[in-house]
């Protein structure tokens, strides 16, 4: 028999019946499992028919015994279906077999594609193709690492031809299901150079990779660590060394600030540290620091975020299409994860800033077995605030100081368990004047044991701790007081997750709050302040969820799961009755039930599906729907729009029901001109039931009846996000535009329990419109400009339209809440960005930021004030807390 290729153009060759007479007339009759290429030797011997192949195609296929009685024709269109194998009949006599030459010509593409870039490239074959059944799924397991520390790498992408195949989980675990064959496989993660597989695969089989850390180059992503085509639903990943060249007040790398530069998300005022995603509140944000919740975001009255930048290895945002693992909160997920030491040497690194300098450094204890990250960073001056040009005069007269500081211990027990210890603190100290001082505080720490059970079964044992409280010291003789507010919250948590075909997580979760709602204690005898307490509140939230992430065809993700949530409120407390005919009012109790400790007062249910499906359309582009059920079981207290100290979390108990949001997403999004550029839109709804708000005159704190001054409604947001981005080139950036609403409804039963009528209004963070552009252009590879500008419509606000005297006291007569807006708000922002030498041998790399901060000096308003002239005429006051251009030079360095 004659084995040879022959070229793809014979197949055009016309041919006549005879062949095509033999295929379909000669009956299969083997006597046992025989290799194709055996087989049809036979038949070349007992017919008048040549087949030409190469051997390599055809070792892997074999005629069984199942085939006996069909035609040869039959025989072989089975066999290869699937298969990249094709067979056509040629000059009357010959029957040639030949490889799909568009799949051949792809392959040799990227394999060329990759060695023009430089990529590295490794050939690896796994099996033997004799010993493979064609059509046989096969699976390609392994582990990713970095190559000089040999910690695992989360969240890099596996590619197989170019197209997104799976991603590595939390333990740096992998695994891709394939059929036999020859594949192009890539392995990519932030700052580590590219691993290009050339692989041959006919067995299950198992590859570990190593990825060198490389120096960020100028083609970086900016934001994801993925195409967006690809890219989970609703999920942004933020890149550290790209915050760090990116535009910034005083030079401070600020987390925060980038995700308010993400489509979707808002913020209420100047520099103010707390973020509101797609219509919803700072509240319902759930922002974790190595898996414990941080209530407080932000230092010196939202100036600065509460988190050191250098000491942070992973952020995950989710506005949409939020998996079943989290919980808790009705808009956002913000995941932060902290740096891991090096297990090979000791690094570090540092900066100094006109307000605050950091240290960060980690390396062995011992080598490959335990290593240590700390990061300390505080401030040291007060001259910043007393510069600022603005026309609130506490702030030119305040006093501010904070620190945050974090600890990272890793120790491998064995090689299928880790043991991680992550703590972290942060405190502010400030005054607005010379007698009032404000206290803040958080702590987090945890324990989290990783446990490999099998190659697939993965399991994680998580015991957190959390605790925020703030003081308010009154030093002013005649008031003095100590005023003081906690939240402790530990937390259990077990996690597994399944790495197969199906990506399956279940795990159980249990957080145990301890609020202490308020306590006032005079500090002075000529004080004229009386002690109070307001009885601590408890409640235990649990939590049991399931999720499996497929592919029901190469074009088809998708990811469903579902969390079942259990609140209860315990005792020991009081639950006030109200009369049933009247407003609920504090003169209104007829009578109340008390409960001992331990006793459940109040328990909530909860049923939370999420959903989300990717459909790829094309290698460039594709649409993805999202729906998610949320519970939120705690509420924040607050009749100011900004998160400020002073605000207070309330449970659900009897009269707070929990808020429960149904948001949908659904988008069209496209690579563009080989992923230069990326740009999507995606549209979402959102309703959310049982949000409070309060009545007007609402006293907040030290109050033991809350539910006389609060009042539950509903909310609904709307609208769509629109981007363009630049992810290649010496200029990257991106413009975002969104387009949304955030209403609310507040309609009780009395007059005194509606908010205007009862009918719809904005809430206090409604900005319908938002434009934010950023740039980084590189000049050259070690200096890069860059610059942020940001437009928003001003926020609402309810304003005062007439005035009377009551026995010569001013009384202020409100419009309809919200029913006007301050001015619009837009920002400009300038950086120049000086990096060292990029030679991989030198004993540090040092970075100057030079940075101005609102480069046009605009007077944005924060809040719009009226007063009495004393004449009866109210007259406007407008806040603007920055004024005024603010240059910074700030300098980092790492080793």
């Amino acid at each position: 028999m004659k084995r040879i290729f022959l070229s793809l153009f014979v197949a055009s060759f016309c041919y006549s019946g005879f062949a095509q007479g033999i295929l379909d007339s000669a009956t299969v009759n083997v006597a046992e499992e025989t290799e194709l290429i055996r087989y049809l030797a036979g038949v070349e011997k007992t017919h008048a028919v040549r087949f030409f192949f190469k051997d390599e195609w055809l070792e892997p296929f074999r005629v069984e015994t199942s085939a006996n009685g069909k035609s040869l024709r039959s025989m072989l269109d089975q066999l290869l279906l699937g298969s990249e194998i094709k067979f056509t009949l040629i000059s009357g006599y010959g029957v040639v077999f030949v490889k799909n030459p568009q799949a051949m010509i792809e392959h040799e593409n990227l394999l060329t594609k990759a060695v023009t870039e430089k990529r590295d490239i490794k050939i690896k074959t796994i099996g033997n193709a004799g010993n493979y059944s064609p059509g046989k799924k096969l699976t390609l397991t392994g582990v990713v690492v970095d190559e000089s520390s040999d910690l695992p790498i989360s969240g890099a992408i596996i590619l197989v031809n170019n197209r997104q195949a799976g991603m590595t989980g939390a333990n740096g675990h992998y695994q891709v299901i394939l059929s036999g064959g020859e594949y192009v496989v890539s392995f990519r993660y932030f700052n580590f150079n590219e691993q290009v597989i050339d692989l041959k695969i006919y067995a299950d089989g198992k590859l570990d990779i190593e990825l060198q850390n490389r120096p960020v180059v100028l083609e970086e992503v900016v934001v994801s660590d993925q195409a967006v085509v690809n890219r989970r639903v609703g999920q942004s990943t933020l890149v550290v060394s790209t915050m760090k060249r990116a535009s910034s007040f005083l030079g401070e790398v600020d987390v925060i600030k980038q995700i308010q530069n993400q489509p979707g998300v808002t913020t209420v005022g100047e520099v103010a540290s707390g973020f509101n995603v797609r219509g919803g509140g700072t509240d319902q944000n759930l922002v974790l620091y190595d898996g414990v919740p941080i209530f407080n975001t932000s230092h010196a009255l939202g100036f600065f975020t509460a988190f050191n930048s250098d000491a942070l290895d992973k952020v995950s945002f989710y506005r949409g299409g939020i998996p079943a693992e989290y919980g808790g909160r009705v808009s956002s997920v913000l995941d932060i994860v902290s740096k891991e030491g090096s297990n090979e040497k000791w690094q570090g690194g540092g900066g100094i800033g006109i307000i605050s300098s950091y240290l960060t450094t980690g390396g062995p204890i011992k080598k490959d077995t335990t290593n240590l990250m700390a990061s300390v960073r505080a401030s040291y001056s007060d001259w910043m605030l007393n510069t600022i040009k603005s026309n609130y005069q506490d702030v030119q007269q305040s006093s501010v100081s904070f620190y945050d500081a974090s600890l990272k211990l890793t120790h491998k027990i064995n090689r299928k368990t880790k043991l991680i210890f992550s703590g972290y603190t942060s405190f502010d100290r400030f005054s607005l004047t010379n007698d009032t001082l404000y206290y803040s505080r958080n702590m987090a720490g945890s324990i989290r044991v990783d446990r490999t059970i099998s190659e697939k079964l993965f399991g994680s044992l998580f015991l957190g701790f959390g605790k925020y409280e703030y003081k308010i010291r009154e030093e002013d003789l005649s008031t003095a007081f100590d005023l003081k507010y906690s939240i402790t919250y530990p937390s259990l948590k077990l996690d597994f997750n399944y790495d197969g075909r199906h990506k399956i997580s279940f795990g159980l979760h249990n957080t145990f709050y301890d609020f202490s709602p308020g306590e006032i204690t005079p500090t002075s005898t000529a004080s004229d302040t009386h002690y109070l307490k307001i009885q601590n509140e408890r409640s235990l939230e649990s939590a049991l969820y399931l999720s499996d992430v497929f592919y029901l065809n190469e074009d088809l993700k998708l990811e469903a799961g579902i969390r079942a949530s259990v609140f209860n409120r315990i005792g020991p407390g009081v639950v006030y009755q109200y009369d049933p005919d009247k407003s609920i009012e504090i003169e209104n109790v007829v009578d109340s039930v008390s409960y001992g400790s331990g006793d459940i007062m109040k328990t909530y249910t909860g049923l939370e599906p999420r959903f989300s499906a990717q459909y790829t359309l094309n290698e460039s582009s594709s649409i993805k729907f999202g729906y998610n059920r949320m519970f939120q079981y705690i509420h924040l207290v607050t009749n100011t729009a900004a998160v400020a100290p002073v605000d207070i979390w309330q449970s659900s108990n009897s009269y707070f029901k929990p808020q429960v949001a149904d948001q949908f997403s659904l988008g069209y999004f496209r690579n563009l001109k080989e992923n230069t550029y990326e740009a999507f839109a995606d549209f979402f709804y959102k309703k959310v039931q049982n949000t409070l708000d309060f009545k007007d005159g609402a006293k907040l704190i030290l109050n033991k009846n809350p539910e006389t001054t609060l009042l539950s409604g509903n909310a609904e947001a709307y609208g769509v996000e629109v981007s363009l981005s630049k992810i290649k080139g010496r200029l990257l950036g991106s413009v975002n535009y969104t387009f949304s609403r955030s209403l609310r409804k507040t309609n009780g039963i009395f007059d005194r329990e509606k908010i205007n009528d009862g009918e719809w209004y904005a809430s206090n963070y409604d900005q319908p419109h938002v434009v934010q552009v950023n740039w980084r252009y590189g000049i050259s590879r070690r200096y890069f400009f860059s610059g942020t500008f940001l437009y928003h419509t001003g926020r609402p606000m309810s304003l005062p339209v007439s005035a009377y005297r009551v026995d010569g006291i001013p009384v202020l007569q409100f419009a309809d809440r919200n029913s006007y807006r301050i001015p619009d708000y837009h920002r400009l922002d300038l950086s120049l960005i000086l990096e060292g030498s990029h030679k991989r041998k030198k004993l540090w790399d040092g970075t100057w930021i030079i940075s101005f901060y609102n480069v046009y000096a605009r007077k944005n308003a924060y809040s719009v004030f009226y007063r009495d002239n004393g004449n009866g005429r109210l007259l406007p006051y407008k806040l603007s807390v920055i004024g005024s251009i603010i240059p910074s030079v700030s300098y980092s360095f790492k080793f």
